[in-house]
């Protein structure tokens, strides 16, 4: 794809799908685990470069846009606290010692 960021096809492919997703009156959990972090397009905009092209590494610039979103909302400090089940990590680490 030649265009990149925002303006990929990748980009606007994943924010139609988003908009599906949002009108959605039963979304799945994966859909409502994903869009609670704000980064459902971003996210979605990687898949979608990766499955086309098969190497991440030709999806640069939707990395890029999918850490920016993910520092932005706050997720980087969100998911190094908590684990799957909600307990606090520091609470595991302290049961497996």
């Amino acid at each position: 794809m030649s265009k990149t960021g925002k303006n990929s096809e990748y980009y606007k492919q994943a924010l139609e799908e988003y908009k599906e997703v949002q009108e959605d009156e039963d979304p799945d959990v994966w859909d409502t685990r994903i869009s609670k972090t704000g980064c459902y397009v971003e996210n979605l905009a990687l898949q979608l470069c990766h499955a086309e092209t098969g190497d991440w590494r030709q999806c640069f610039n939707e990395m890029t846009l999918f850490r920016k979103c993910w520092e932005q909302n706050g997720n980087r400090e969100r998911v190094s606290t908590v684990d799957v089940d909600g307990a606090a990590s520091s609470g595991l680490e302290k049961q497996h010692k």
